[in-house]
């Protein structure tokens, strides 16, 4: 994905190498692809949250399924960070560096429909199923927990329709590399501050690194 030329020998803004940011979507997509598997519900019945018109269907939002049936909605709802990412430089051949972060994500499912309740549960449940979480870790998502199942009305169509909302949590892994290069040689002084019995005490020793 890297916009820019430079890197840390030549100034200037860095951009990280490798594939462009996975997009919104992509994200509630591969969620979707989750719940899908351990619920049984058809996938065209767990949908992302908020969808773009489609082209295929004339410029429109899919239809929302009648009220005899029991579907999901499900989308990332807030994006939250650590403020200290790691920094971990690979010394090989020129050298990088990779910013490792964990963000976490407040993730809401809505199941519509006469089982919706059941179903709720169903996918609540199955977050607690080992086999379950190695399924999403492999996608670079750790589960922390679930939110109490919540139902509340909604009116679809000028109709009130039966929804239960299970709000859950999931940690996930970002790593960006940048072109961080080695240092080859440094002249500077490093100063350290120490202690002794008779007070505070500043140490400062000249240092020369000579290229290899």
């Amino acid at each position: 994905m890297q916009a820019s030329s430079a890197d840390s020998s030549t100034g200037g803004y860095l951009a990280p190498s490798g594939p462009a940011p996975a997009s919104a979507l992509a994200l509630d997509t591969l969620i979707q692809g989750f719940l899908v598997g351990v619920t049984g519900l058809p996938g065209d019945m767990v949908r992302p949250r908020w969808q773009d018109a489609s082209e295929d269907a004339g410029g429109t939002a899919p239809r929302v399924p009648n009220r005899d049936k029991t579907w999901c909605a499900v989308g990332v709802t807030v994006t939250d960070t650590d403020d200290t990412p790691a920094l971990i430089h690979d010394g090989s051949g020129q050298g990088s560096t990779t910013l490792r972060r964990f963000d976490r994500l407040d993730v809401l499912a809505s199941f519509y429909g006469p089982m919706g309740d059941a179903y709720a549960k169903l996918a609540r449940d199955a977050f607690y199923v080992p086999q379950n979480r190695e399924a999403m870790y492999a996608q670079g998502l750790t589960f922390i927990g679930c939110d109490p199942i919540r139902r509340l009305p909604e009116i679809i169509a000028t109709g009130t329709r039966r929804r239960s909302d299970l709000a859950f949590r999931l940690v996930q892994r970002v790593e960006r590399t940048y072109p961080i290069l080695n240092v080859l040689k440094g002249v500077g002084t490093i100063v350290a501050d120490g202690s002794s019995q008779d007070g505070p005490v500043v140490t400062t020793t000249p240092f020369a690194a000579p290229e290899n």
